[in-house]
């Protein structure tokens, strides 16, 4: 009886030692959980994207200084003082004609109001950017080339007496290059709408002399953008552009609008935070650990959501989809 005694007062005295002095190792039951890296913590903001579509340039300029020359089913000329030195093109490659000139051929002189050209162009752009997002801004950069074909240009007056010119080399490659600026103003569901302005220099094609002078342009737009996953989205962009170049023509310049609307069709990609886990045998359809390193799901194409709750992928379950309807364990 008295060792029994001795033995329950020793287990009590432990205890309150333990209370008061020792705490249970914790760490040995539950491990802090690493996301992804340093490297990905910072590019998890970051975004690529890629678009095309279909673009509408309207070229148009006034000929304010310059008169017309145009002989009897020719194309017009322009001309500055004489018509014995006239242009046969002053759109994007500047053409001298020195012949003698005709009694025959029609003249509009100098300073004949509203005098001009204007005409409409096709353009298909293929169009790749990247941008950074913080809170609902994003900031970035990107480049475009795209294919630009002029049709005829018409005279916006005396139409019945001047003929529409179809200028040489009418088709090339226009390269832009520009920053990025947006901000989200609007979330319904899973579309997102998002205010953005670009801001850059473009090169109007190697069909245009290269002592054409292009300007800066700005492109004003608003990219309705669908989510599809957490790191993949589709998107669509009406915007419009405004943009002009100066072709020196004799010893004038000439100045040309070619402000242009865009519809455009595209994709992002964000770089996820954590990687792809690396067992292929791996099921969990959540983001889980293995052991103290945290990963996404394999389970999910990048392009499919995620319920960040338990990782449903779909309707119907894994075992219940495509191949594994047959398997008694799909797993």
């Amino acid at each position: 009886m008295f060792i029994l005694c001795a033995l329950a007062l020793s287990i009590v005295s432990t205890q309150a030692q333990n209370k008061e002095g020792s705490q249970i190792p914790l760490d040995h039951f539950y491990v802090e959980r690493k996301a992804g890296g340093g490297i990905r913590k910072i590019l998890k903001n970051f975004t690529f994207g890629a678009n095309t579509g279909y673009g509408n340039t309207s070229f148009s300029h006034k000929l304010d200084g310059f008169g017309i020359y145009q002989l009897p089913a020719a194309a017009p000329e322009v001309f500055i003082t004489s018509t014995a030195a006239r242009y046969s093109n002053w759109i994007n490659q500047t053409t001298a004609d020195n012949s003698a000139p005709s009694a025959s051929a029609y003249v509009v002189n100098l300073g004949t109001s509203d005098l001009g050209f204007k005409a409409s162009a096709l353009n298909i752009p293929l169009n790749l950017f990247l941008f950074y997002s913080f809170n609902r801004y994003r900031i970035g950069a990107g480049y475009s080339f795209e294919l630009m074909s002029m049709g005829s240009f018409k005279p916006t007056t005396l139409s019945d007496k001047i003929s529409s010119y179809q200028p040489p080399s009418s088709s090339g490659i226009m390269t832009k290059y520009y920053l990025l600026l947006g901000a989200s103003f609007y979330r319904l569901g899973d579309y997102l709408f998002t205010g953005d302005l670009q801001i850059g220099s473009f090169s109007p094609g190697s069909n245009f002399s290269s002592s054409v002078s292009a300007g800066t342009y700005f492109n004003l737009g608003v990219t309705v953008e669908r989510d599809l996953s957490e790191y993949f989205k589709l998107f669509a962009r009406p915007s419009y552009e405004f943009k002009s170049y100066t072709i020196p023509v004799g010893s004038k310049t000439l100045d040309h609008s070619m402000n242009a609307f865009y519809l455009s069709i595209g994709v992002t990609y964000r770089i996820p935070e954590l990687p792809r886990c690396f067992l292929k045998d791996c099921h969990a359809q959540i983001n889980h650990a293995h052991g103290n390193k945290e990963y996404r799901s394999r389970r999910h194409a990048f392009f499919k959501k995620q319920n960040p709750g338990y990782g449903e992928n779909d309707k119907t379950l894994i075992k219940y989809r495509g191949k594994n309807k047959n398997k008694l364990n799909p797993y």
